[in-house]
């Protein structure tokens, strides 16, 4: 194995490990010998590769924060009516979150515990787009009257509780994994009919 190798293999597996440290326990619960022991690595090496937590932290944030556009980035600004696009944006968030359920939870606690650590972090521009896009929409009459962050919260909360909930969900309605998953899915045929209807139907 060359010099070169070991490096990128220990960066990636302290990245790797800080995440699911950071998911599970937050930046508060979180310190720099869990993610050392996680990795498999002494603390010294984790500061020597990131230097201290909190740089690690805002590293892992930003990585979240990427992939909770990701799929979303191309449609949110994607030239298409809104009929065609939320509906698109809904399926794509669902399969998103269906993959990784903690990640919004991650996102939302994380930025309401520590916003001094995230100012940095930006909203992609595509979501500005659609934000346009709703407004238009609004102005000529397509969709119902209200602000365009209206409907994006209803968007991202019929989305995102669905998997937010799911521990009192499985409890409380006697579900398992294999159920969830076709609840979920069934849910989200509802909310989308629900919400394009409500958007649309005035």
């Amino acid at each position: 194995m060359s010099e070169e190798t070991v490096p990128l293999n220990t960066e990636k597996r302290i990245k790797e490990a800080a995440r699911k440290v950071f998911m599970e326990k937050g930046f508060d619960g979180t310190t720099s010998r869990d993610i050392a022991e996680a990795a498999g690595i002494n603390v010294a090496l984790t500061n020597y590769y990131f230097r201290s937590k909190e740089k690690l932290f805002k590293m892992i944030f930003e990585d979240a924060h990427r992939e909770f556009f990701h799929e979303s980035h191309e449609l949110l600004q994607k030239p298409i009516s809104l009929r065609e696009k939320i509906p698109q944006l809904m399926a794509a968030d669902f399969n998103l979150f269906s993959k990784t359920p903690n990640l919004s939870l991650f996102l939302l606690a994380e930025r309401h515990r520590h916003p001094e650590l995230l100012a940095s972090v930006e909203q992609p521009s595509a979501l500005g787009f659609f934000l346009n896009q709703i407004q238009e929409a609004v102005e000529q009459g397509e969709i119902r009257p209200m602000a365009p962050a209206h409907v994006l919260q209803l968007i991202m909360a019929n989305v995102q509780f669905v998997y937010l909930s799911k521990p009192v969900m499985v409890q409380c309605a006697n579900l398992n994994p294999t159920t969830y998953a076709d609840f979920a899915g069934q849910h989200q045929q509802l909310v989308t009919d629900m919400i394009m209807n409500y958007l649309f139907n005035f």
